[in-house]
Formats: structure tokens, sequence, C-alpha cells
């Protein structure tokens, strides 16, 4: 007992010269500890992130997302984690739905009180979300937007001369070829024609060319290649459809001659799956298509290459439709400074890189140039691309266009088919 008292009352000692010797320590330093202590405080500040001066998020906000399930959703799971190291004390939660549904589900979640606070959509619908009173002006975030971001997709979420849109990505469609079959690509439709006449064989469904020939969003390429602007310049004014004139009648018989020339096909066997299965065979040499298809055919392990759609005989090049895909603010969100904020954080330098990887969509930011030889074929046909018109009456174009481009792929004449298609879009305004 006496050896036990002993170490303890030795213990007892060393602790309290220790602790004598660290306050002397202290007093020593003085200051010194002081700006050690605020370093290391700083160090784990901008590990965590700093928030930045400006707007900032209202207390307590908790936001809903809604965005497309697959890589668009994991990119929005990212986002939202990152999001979550500048600002920890907002809740972000994350719900699966179509871009191009999400219109319609705010129209009725939104006054529900259950709609998202940001959601994805295509920049065809801005429109109709405007005009429903569905979204909010992006204000605080649009002042550079002009050098941020490429001329189309500044275009694509504006609407009346007013900001709304969080633009993140861009698409068109091109000319895909495989390089088993095609060593240079044709640079003409006369071009394709002829190789059409050497290469087709019907007995063995192989032809030249294979595309969504009955399908409004690929046809337009040959009205704006002929000079029809639908919706005008502008794409807003909508009593100018633009392909009740010569120029319509031009571009739709020159349609019909790619069913006469290099594709006899009848609409009804023309499908996706088709022509993507056909393609990856072999069958068909070339396909209209978009980057949605790259990574199918990366796995079909097809050898192929993309480049911009072939010269039309005017001399022009289709002007194929683009379609942005941006992030919009609902009206009815509680917390309009926390989703503005985030919204605009998918769209930053950093987020764009991230959801390029993710995503392999086409980043719309002048500052990131991708690297990617089919990313390049893409973007070589955008240059020649026209921003789909954002008007509610744009929703009367895919109505009436998509069974007048089907007659005129059969057969009919175009004439009195765009005088026929004119009066059942001016129709639908009433």
């Amino acid at each position: 007992m006496k050896l036990r008292k002993v170490l303890a009352m030795f213990l007892v000692l060393i602790m309290s010269m220790s602790l004598l010797a660290a306050c002397a320590s202290d007093e020593e330093k003085g200051d010194t500890s002081e700006e050690v202590k605020t370093e290391s405080n700083e160090t784990t500040d901008k590990e965590e992130a700093e928030a930045p001066e400006g707007l900032q998020p209202e207390d307590g906000a908790e936001l809903l997302v809604w965005e497309s399930e697959g890589p668009e959703g994991d990119f929005m799971e990212r986002a939202i984690e990152e999001f979550n190291k500048i600002y920890p004390d907002v809740t972000i939660n994350y719900e699966p739905v179509g871009h191009t549904d999400a219109k319609g589900k705010l129209a009725l979640d939104g006054p529900a009180g259950v709609g998202a606070d940001v959601f994805a959509a295509p920049h065809d619908h801005l429109g109709e979300l405007v005009e429903s009173g569905l979204i909010i002006p992006n204000t605080e975030f649009n002042a550079n937007y002009a050098e941020t971001f490429v001329p189309a997709a500044v275009t694509a979420v504006t609407y009346k001369g007013e900001t709304y849109g969080y633009p993140v990505s861009i698409e068109t469609y091109a000319l895909f070829y495989n390089k088993d079959i095609v060593d240079e690509p044709v640079k003409t439709w006369d071009e394709l024609k002829e190789f059409a006449k050497e290469y087709n064989n019907p007995s063995e469904n192989k032809f030249a060319l294979m595309f969504e020939a009955a399908n409004a969003y690929y046809d337009y390429m040959f009205l704006g290649g002929y000079g029809s602007k639908l919706f005008g310049e502008s794409g807003e004014d909508r009593e100018q459809l633009g392909f009740d004139n010569e120029n319509g009648v031009e571009a739709m018989k020159f349609l019909h001659s790619i069913r006469t020339d290099i594709m006899d096909i009848a609409a009804a066997d023309i499908s996706y799956d088709v022509m993507m299965q056909g393609f990856n065979s072999g069958q068909f040499p070339y396909m209209i298509n978009g980057p949605w298809a790259i990574q199918d055919c990366k796995d079909a392990g097809t050898n192929f290459g993309i480049v911009e759609l072939p010269v039309l005989p005017n001399g022009e090049h289709p002007e194929s439709f683009s379609g942005v895909r941006g992030l919009y603010v609902s009206s009815y969100t509680e917390y309009p400074n926390a989703a503005m904020l985030f919204a605009n954080f998918c769209a930053d330098l950093e987020m764009t890189k991230e959801r390029f990887e993710i995503t392999h969509q086409i980043p719309v930011r002048t500052d990131y140039q991708v690297e990617d030889e089919f990313i390049a074929g893409v973007m070589a046909q955008a240059k020649y691309a026209k921003p789909m018109p954002a008007i509610p009456e744009m929703g009367s174009y895919w109505t009436v266009m998509g069974s007048v481009y089907t007659n005129i792929w059969e057969g009919a004449e175009p004439e009195a088919e765009l005088e026929a298609a004119k009066e059942a879009m001016l129709a639908m305004y009433e």
C-alpha cells in the first residue's frame, strides 16, 4: 500500500510540473500561439469551402430537385454533395423526374406545395413555363452570360428578352459514319446519293443511310437549310410559320428525294432501334443521330466517326435543331435564394467539368473545351444549328408537322400538305 501511495504522489507531482511548464510555454509564445490557432481554423474552413459573398440562402432552406434518372441523376447527387460543402445548412433532396415531364408535373405539384424548387427542362418548354407562371427569372447571375456561355445556350434560356434558365448542356444531330465501310465521309447529299447507287441492296436490307425520316425534330433541318425559318429569325413570331412558301416546298421535295434515291423504306418501318441496330451491324454505313448515341456505338464496338451533315443541293448546310438543357427555379419555391444559388452552382465551371465526366453531354461554357473526336463532330454541325423555338406555339409544330413529314415521305404533294399544315397550326392558336 505504501508503495502505491508513493507512486501516486509521484505521478501527481509529474503532472503538476508538466502543467506548469505548459502554462509557462504558452505565456512565452504570447500572440504566436493565437496566430497558429487562427491559421489552423482558416485551413479547416478552406477544406470545407468558403461561402461567397452576395446572395445568401434563407435560414432553414430545404430544396427539392427534379432531374432525369441515370447519368443526369448521378450528376445531381454529386452537385448536392459539393454544394453542401459550401452551404452545409441547406437541405437538398433529389427526386428522379424526366426533364421533359417536369413542366406538366410542376403545373400540378407546384400549387399543391409539393413541386420541385429547381428542375431540369429542355429549352423549347421555356415559353410555356413562363406564360404559365411556373418559373422565376434568373436575375442574380445572368450579367456575364454572353461571355460565359455559347450564344445558342444564351438564346435558349432567354424568353422575350429576359433570362430565365441556367444552361448546362447542348445537343444537336450530325452524320455518323462507319469507318469500316466508308474511308472518307461524304460532304454533300449529291455524293451520298451517288454512294447509295452503288451500295444499296434492298433484298439484303442494305441502305446507305438511315434516319428517323418522319420525325419533325430531324426533318426541320431541310426547311431551315432551304431558308424557311420557323417562327421567324427570332423564333418568337408565331405568325411567321416559315414553311408556307417556295422554300418550304423545295425543302419537302428534297426530303422525298431521299426516299426515292437513298433509303426507300416506309416510314412505319423506321425506328430508332432499327437505325441503331443496322448502323452497328454494318447494314447502314451512315445514320443521322445525336451525342446520346455515342456511348451505345462504343459499347457495340463500332468503328465510327461523326461529321457535320452533308451540304444540300442549294449549297447550304442543313439547319439542324439544337436543344439546350437548363435548370429552372420554380415560382412556387419558398427559398428562391437557395434555389438560385444551387441552380447557378450546377452551371459553374467546376461542376460543368464534373457533369461532362458523368453524363458526356456537351458543355455550353466558353471557358471549357472538351477534347473528344466524337463531340468535335457534333459541335461541327452545331455551328449551323438553330435553337428550337421556345414559344408556346412550338407545341403546334410538333402536333401538326409530324404527320406532314410522314405524308410527304410517303409521296403526298408538298404544296397541299404545307398549306393544310398552315391552316391547322393557325387554327390551334384560336
